[in-house]
């Protein structure tokens, strides 16, 4: 058992009133527990530690009920939109799906952490790897303005996906009085998408050469195929929305938030 002394500060003692009760309180993590007593200043405050080995107790909520199990459904009504968003698939063959460098490989459980999750295949384990965590991390958000349903925007999303960057989308469609009039003011011009990177300074339109700059400052310098096709990655592009065409290119009067609002998610 280990044992030490602490002593509280004048400011924290009480000096009005020296004869009151000490006032205690615990606190029990999953090794120890600690101690502390509050005390008047004529007598030292004291802490104490003890080494338990049992483990954490958890208990559920009062009135917690455990969600009911249910077989994968989409929503009534929402079918065609799936469908339709579903065409960037074949027509985009997967890119964003998959991190820069991805591959997969089949190794024995024992190569594979307990504590980490990994797929079985016959008796072995998938094991997954990139070389994101060979390149250089933004500091801050990268900052993206541009819209759904605009081809060259997609292209950019989809190089963000395939570089898993932290990025700040701010959405910018047709008569968006928030973010549309910012990037005339910035720019100078209203085209999208246009980026601005806070770690570097630069700023700059057109998507290929925003492709190039995130793949040479945050990846290895490489382009995806399906990103490098000129015309006809713009084509397959427009092509992957043509079912939601005009989803999100046009405004639709809401509130902002006070924050950003976050999503996990991928092109």
């Amino acid at each position: 058992m280990a044992t030490a002394a602490l002593r509280f500060p004048p400011l924290l003692s009480s000096r009005a009133t020296p004869t009151t009760t000490a006032a205690t309180f615990t606190r029990r993590t999953s090794s120890a527990t600690l101690r502390v007593a509050a005390q008047p200043e004529s007598a030292p405050a004291s802490t104490s530690t003890s080494v338990s080995d049992e483990p954490p107790e958890f208990s559920p909520p009062a009135g917690f009920a455990p969600p009911v199990p249910r077989r994968l459904a989409i929503k009534e009504g929402q079918l065609g939109s799936i469908a339709g968003a579903a065409l960037a698939v074949p027509f985009r063959l997967g890119t964003g799906l998959f991190v820069q460098g991805y591959s997969v490989s089949l190794v024995s459980a024992d190569k594979i952490p307990a504590d980490q999750y990994s797929l079985e295949f016959l008796g072995l384990k998938v094991r997954e790897t990139s070389k994101i965590d060979q390149c250089r991390r933004p500091e801050k958000p990268i900052e993206i303005y541009e819209f759904e349903g605009c081809p060259f925007c997609r292209k950019v999303r989809e190089m963000v996906a395939v570089l898993d960057l932290d990025v700040l989308f701010y959405p910018c469609p047709q008569k968006g009085p928030t973010f549309r009039p910012k990037v005339l003011e910035m720019g100078g011009k209203k085209q999208f998408p246009y980026m601005v990177d806070p770690n570097t300074g630069v700023a700059m339109y057109e998507s290929d050469d925003i492709i190039k700059y995130l793949a040479d400052t945050y990846g290895d310098g490489t382009v995806p195929i399906m990103l490098s096709l000129g015309l006809f990655t713009t084509i397959t592009a427009g092509l992957a929305m043509i079912w939601r065409i005009w989803k999100g290119s046009s405004y639709t009067v809401s509130k902002l938030p006070p924050q950003p609002i976050e999503i996990w998610a991928y092109e």
